[in-house]
């Protein structure tokens, strides 16, 4: 039996995925929804189309992005859609003592150069650095980005949040850090986007 000491992020992508969609899915179901939610790991952009030619229904929808969106190598991304609309959902799997200002950067930058709405950094056993603690406590600007798109003068929203993944209850423990603290806060967002 391997030691969680030993194991690398990457092979936690999979429960991490697994719980987030079935949260994603029981919420839209309990009201009535339904949703589509398709997982991805690596670059965006082939990966993205990889996605609508193997589900063109649910997902033509996407297109656009896939064609204008620049290569960007992610650890995950999550398209979700119900086949009309569609989100970006961007997950930044560390496994750290703690992660801090370079990781939420980091999910800041991929978020924004990918077009995405959600955007979890994800620490693996840990929390975040005492720093990131105080700077996302208190300034909230730096996890609901708003900024004008100048082509069509409208206002793109990229909200972002921090969770610790529990790999032996292989759950959330949440930190209330982001303005997505919790994978309910993150549903919440993505209900009132596809019932509006």
């Amino acid at each position: 039996m391997h030691n969680n000491q030993d194991k690398k992020e990457v092979s936690y992508y999979p429960e991490i995925t697994k719980f987030i969609e079935a949260q994603i899915k029981s919420n839209f179901k309990s009201k009535g929804a339904n949703i589509n939610v398709y997982w991805e790991i690596g670059e965006l952009k082939t990966k993205l189309k990889k996605i609508i030619e193997e589900h063109p229904l649910e997902c033509k929808c996407a297109i656009n992005l896939a064609n204008k969106v620049p290569p960007l190598s992610l650890d995950i991304f999550g398209l979700v859609t119900n086949g009309i609309q569609f989100k970006i959902i961007i997950l930044e799997i560390k496994k750290r003592n703690s992660v801090g200002l370079s990781e939420w950067s980091q999910l800041l930058g991929y978020t924004m150069v990918a077009d995405a709405s959600y955007g979890l950094l994800i620490n693996v056993d840990s929390g975040a650095s005492q720093r990131l603690t105080d700077i996302l406590t208190f300034e909230k600007d730096l996890s609901k980005i708003q900024r004008v798109k100048q082509e069509k003068n409208e206002i793109t929203e990229h909200l972002l949040g921090f969770m610790e993944w529990n790999s032996l209850t292989k759950n959330f423990e949440y930190s209330n850090l982001g303005e997505l603290h919790s994978i309910s806060a993150l549903t919440d967002k993505l209900y009132c986007y596809f019932e509006n």
